[in-house]
């Protein structure tokens, strides 16, 4: 563990990794587990759930934080200057915000 990430990025970094493993799993089952590929009646009811549209919302915002946690760990091992640590992280923060609200306006535009 790298020591100037600090405990709780790291732990975060490995329960976020749990968590995707798992809803992934329930997404692969839900949508592939039947017969055949989901119609698209099916993948509308399905995203028109309160349920599964926060199923799918606290998923995208784990995958962010996963993927741009990751980038930013990789990025302190290779100990570049300070201010360009603070220029790129400022960028993972807008490109996980952009992202996350990209997806959630996608998740919610589906009407029943």
């Amino acid at each position: 563990m790298n020591t100037r990430t600090g405990l709780w990025p790291w732990l975060l970094h490995r329960l976020s990794g749990l968590f995707l493993s798992a809803g992934v799993l329930i997404h692969f089952l839900t949508l592939h587990g039947s017969s055949g590929p989901p119609s698209y009646a099916e993948v509308v009811s399905r995203l028109t759930s309160p349920g599964w549209v926060s199923f799918y919302s606290v998923l995208l915002a784990t995958l962010i934080y996963h993927g741009l946690n990751g980038l930013w760990a990789i990025s302190l091992d290779f100990n570049t200057p300070s201010p360009f640590r603070k220029g790129f992280k400022l960028t993972l923060y807008l490109i996980g915000m952009g992202t996350f609200l990209a997806g959630l306006m996608i998740l919610n535009s589906f009407k029943p």
